[in-house]
């Protein structure tokens, strides 16, 4: 089954079933790319303005790149529900032998980190829909500004999400230097996400009066 070719209603339905997936990580994935469309449609709408002319070059960079996180987002629906299987996949092995329990390990271990590689790459993906949501937050049509604060306030939380989904895996692991380099990763990216959203609030309050 694809995941991300359900209706709304439908994937709303399995998350809510007593499968464990689609989960966190599927749901925030979903969350990012919707996240990501609405910095789009904020940077189309300043295109069809021709009294935002001097940005337009901006706008089009920034359809570009939501266009591609969105997409890959929407497939890391199906890449998170897939991963979650092998790890449950590989905890099923027969462990009745010495050799049947270093294989089990084995697969375990590649499982995980497996795992641990898609929703990190959902939050190297929230970034980048932050930094979009910056720019259109700036340069973008003013009276589309509440959207482009949605888009930030939503990445933001869909990262966190992603996040405690590489967390719950890298506690399985026993690869130090992998573990090491994973969390090293997540400090860099929390603190772009958490200024990128601060910018956000600030340059929307600033341009409009209101305080968000």
């Amino acid at each position: 089954m694809s995941f991300e070719k359900l209706s709304i209603r439908d994937f709303i339905e399995k998350v809510a079933d007593n499968s464990p997936t689609p989960g966190g990580g599927a749901v925030s994935a979903l969350v990012g790319a919707l996240a990501a469309s609405l910095v789009e449609m904020v940077a189309n709408l300043t295109l069809s303005r021709a009294d935002y002319s001097d940005w337009h070059a901006e706008m089009e960079k920034v359809v570009s790149l939501m266009k591609e996180k969105r997409l890959a987002l929407l497939e890391g629906i199906d890449l998170d529900v897939k991963a979650f299987d092998e790890v449950m996949a590989a905890y099923k092995l027969p462990k009745n032998t010495v050799e049947e329990k270093e294989k089990r390990s084995q697969l375990i271990q590649e499982a995980l980190k497996k795992a641990a590689r898609v929703p990190y790459e959902s939050c190297r993906h929230m970034k980048e829909i932050l930094k979009g949501a910056l720019s259109v937050t700036e340069w973008g049509n003013v009276n589309a500004i509440s959207d482009a604060v949605s888009a930030a306030e939503l990445a933001t939380s869909a990262f966190y999400s992603a996040k405690a989904n590489v967390l719950i895996n890298l506690k399985l692991i026993k690869d130090e230097g992998f573990k090491e380099y994973m969390f090293h990763e997540l400090k860099t990216f929390t603190g772009e996400v958490e200024g990128a959203l601060r910018s956000v609030r600030q340059l929307a309050t600033q341009r409009t009066g209101l305080e968000f």
